[in-house]
């Protein structure tokens, strides 16, 4: 037996708990079927429906800018906002406590995918508080090389002038870090 859920089984634990989370639950992927392992007992909910549980090992899909990312975009219902108390003066308000909501459910670890040229705000906090805790992953587990400068983008190999090579910010224009190709 390899990998964590070999580990976790020899330890005499009972199944590793892994949670899939997205934010609406139009977006869920196991609409069709949930997949079934050994060693490895995965569910998936809405952000809204994890409140209150816990895995070993949590999935936030689509940390990413965008109408239905994280924070969503899309406007709270008019009616909703006549019955609040008084209205939000922190941007994001309620979907940063939905986030952290998510964000929280695991006692081990959490991994967040995100489309890498539009990632959340929220990764970019995340990379000022865990500094080096916190690592950048492609989807086959190689190692990315995170920006210095903006904390969110991955340098790339670029073409500059005269067919010289360079590191350069994927999230330019907005981040226009530069270092030099080894």
């Amino acid at each position: 037996m390899g990998g964590i859920s070999g580990q976790w089984q020899c330890d005499g634990r009972e199944k590793l708990k892994v949670m899939v989370l997205w934010r609406y639950n139009q977006l869920d992927p196991f609409r069709t079927a949930l997949q079934k392992f050994e060693h490895i007992e995965v569910s998936g909910m809405s952000f809204h429906r994890a409140k209150g549980l816990e895995a070993d090992y949590t999935i936030l899909l689509d940390v990413s800018e965008g109408d239905y990312g994280v924070p969503s975009r899309i406007e709270d219902d008019e009616l909703l906002n006549l019955v609040m108390p008084r209205p939000e003066t922190f941007e994001f308000a309620e979907e940063r406590r939905l986030f952290y909501v998510a964000l929280t459910r695991a006692s081990r670890g959490v991994f967040l995918l995100t489309n890498s040229r539009e990632p959340s705000r929220y990764i970019r906090e995340l990379s000022d508080i865990a500094g080096d805790n916190l690592r950048f992953e492609s989807i086959d587990g190689d190692p990315l090389h995170q920006c210095p400068k903006c904390r969110v983008g991955q340098l790339v190999e670029r073409n500059g002038r005269g067919n010289s090579r360079f590191l350069g910010c994927n999230q330019y224009p907005e981040c226009e870090h530069t270092a030099q190709a080894h």
